[in-house]
């Protein structure tokens, strides 16, 4: 059986990052230092197309800076993978609502901010309350990922998931699915080269253009576990998932960001607008 490659991954920064300290539930454009780091994150991904397979599936929020993330490393997967075994298909986008940032309360809005509690702090009446988030979590790994993992996980070639989201929905995302793979006592480990997790915490946040990965794996002679074996909460549950081995390969993994430092002069804080044209672009190429 080939293995699957399951990627949590955050957005680059975006505009309210910067500007409001934390976004909370808000639709916002990526910084000009967020496109670069998206494109140093498409980059190094699709540099690994070769293992990944040729086929990724890509999910993504609804909310613009996950969903031009998830494009760029859409089209650097496409551009970049022309020379592997099996072409590359048309790689689709499936946008979900359930993956949306949870809500902060008033840091979402710029109006709330002058609404105060007794106590003299903030409010924090529009706040989502985390069993929400943790439902909303649910809803996508039972519906959405699961699922697929078992068409994934039954392919002889290497596949993979990308879910390109936000870092407060992403912590419940993570740890929900490693709840799951807890409750179904799914055999699970670091892979190979990875002991350097064996210090980093499994809740650590992630960073802009951040990701987490795991590797999932059916044995050779994998026996699926039967429908009684699973938790009464997780009816949904992929058999597949059940039966395969996890090893952790990274945790908030943020190599390929190495040396990337923000334009100074307020420059790499400031919206990103896909127009905008790179220095070269104005020096025309001399004819041979």
């Amino acid at each position: 059986m080939g293995e699957t490659h399951i990627f949590f991954i955050r957005h680059g920064e975006s505009f309210d990052d910067v500007s409001r300290g934390r976004a909370g539930s808000s639709d916002s454009p990526l910084t000009s230092h967020g496109a670069i780091q998206s494109n140093r994150l498409g980059a190094h991904l699709a540099g690994r197309a070769a293992t990944l397979g040729s086929s990724p599936r890509i999910f993504c929020s609804d909310f613009q800076q996950a969903v031009i993330t998830a494009e760029t490393i859409r089209d650097a997967y496409q551009s970049s993978a022309t020379g592997l075994a099996s072409p590359v298909t048309r790689i689709e986008i499936v946008q979900l609502g359930e993956l949306r940032e949870k809500r902060f309360g008033e840091r979402n809005t710029e109006a709330s901010k002058s609404a105060k509690d007794q106590t003299g702090g903030r409010s924090y009446t529009d706040r989502e309350p985390p069993e929400e988030v943790n439902a909303r979590a649910d809803r996508f790994l039972n519906a959405v990922l699961l699922p697929l993992l078992d068409d994934l996980l039954a392919s002889d070639t290497p596949q993979c998931v990308f879910i390109v989201a936000h870092a407060g929905i992403h912590s419940h995302v993570w740890l929900q699915f490693i709840r799951l793979l807890r409750a179904l006592h799914v055999r699970t480990g670091l892979a190979p080269g990875a002991l350097r997790l064996e210090s980093v915490p499994l809740d650590e946040f992630l960073g802009n253009a951040a990701y987490h990965e795991v590797v999932l794996k059916l044995p050779k002679l994998s026996s699926v576990a039967s429908s009684s074996s699973r938790p009464k909460d997780a009816s949904c549950v992929s058999q597949a998932v059940a039966a395969a081995h996890v090893n952790f390969s990274a945790i908030n993994y943020t190599d390929h960001l190495s040396g990337l430092n923000k334009t100074g002069g307020g420059i790499g804080n400031a919206k990103f607008d896909k127009k905008q044209r790179k220095i070269d672009s104005f020096f025309s190429r001399s004819q041979t």
